[in-house]
């Protein structure tokens, strides 16, 4: 009797973590890059659902991804994470991820390292800030989707500076934990 009533507490508790997991994935409300970009600083280190097109896929690895919101412009890069890999057929298809929002604080310093790497033809980015490989561009349905160039991002940047109350521009990243499969 105390064996039995030992397992059924161990599946009852077994069942109920599941349950909170998959109950807990599906209230998620689905956001946009343009929502997550706008909210957040209020998000940051929370579990997060977000929509959007593939923009570019790490080729080496898969480990990343971008994806892009309502501009070509606007996009957030996301980490495979516990999801394992992207692969290069996503490219251009819209993807639905869950991960945990993370952020890269780049300040006055970090902003003249960029501009720097730049102006000597490298590739000015710190964690990805400005997006996969600055220089290098990819043809998504016909266009160019990374439409600003290092300059432009760069200054975007300082700007964004100059107006923070804080001293740094926060450049947000998911840490991928699953990849949701569409069930329409």
């Amino acid at each position: 009797m105390q064996k039995s009533l030992v397992l059924f507490l161990g599946l009852a508790l077994l069942f109920s973590c599941n349950t909170s997991n998959q109950k807990k994935s599906t209230e998620l409300v689905v956001m946009t890059v343009d929502q997550l970009q706008e909210n957040g600083k209020s998000l940051v280190g929370k579990e997060v659902m977000i929509k959007g097109i593939v923009t570019h896929v790490c080729s080496n690895s898969g480990a990343r991804c971008f994806i892009m919101g309502s501009t070509e412009d606007i996009s957030i890069r996301i980490e495979a994470g516990k999801i394992g890999s992207f692969g290069q057929e996503q490219m251009g298809s819209e993807i639905q991820v869950r991960g945990i929002l993370q952020e890269v604080l780049l300040d006055e310093d970090d902003l003249a390292e960029l501009e720097k790497a730049a102006t000597e033809g490298g590739s000015a980015h710190k964690d990805h800030a400005l997006g996969h490989s600055g220089p290098a561009m990819h043809d998504i349905d016909g266009g160019k989707h990374d439409s600003i160039n290092q300059a432009e991002k760069l200054a975007e940047m300082n700007r964004k500076l100059a107006e923070s109350e804080d001293g740094y521009v926060p450049v947000y990243y998911i840490d991928g934990l699953e990849l949701v499969v569409d069930k329409k």
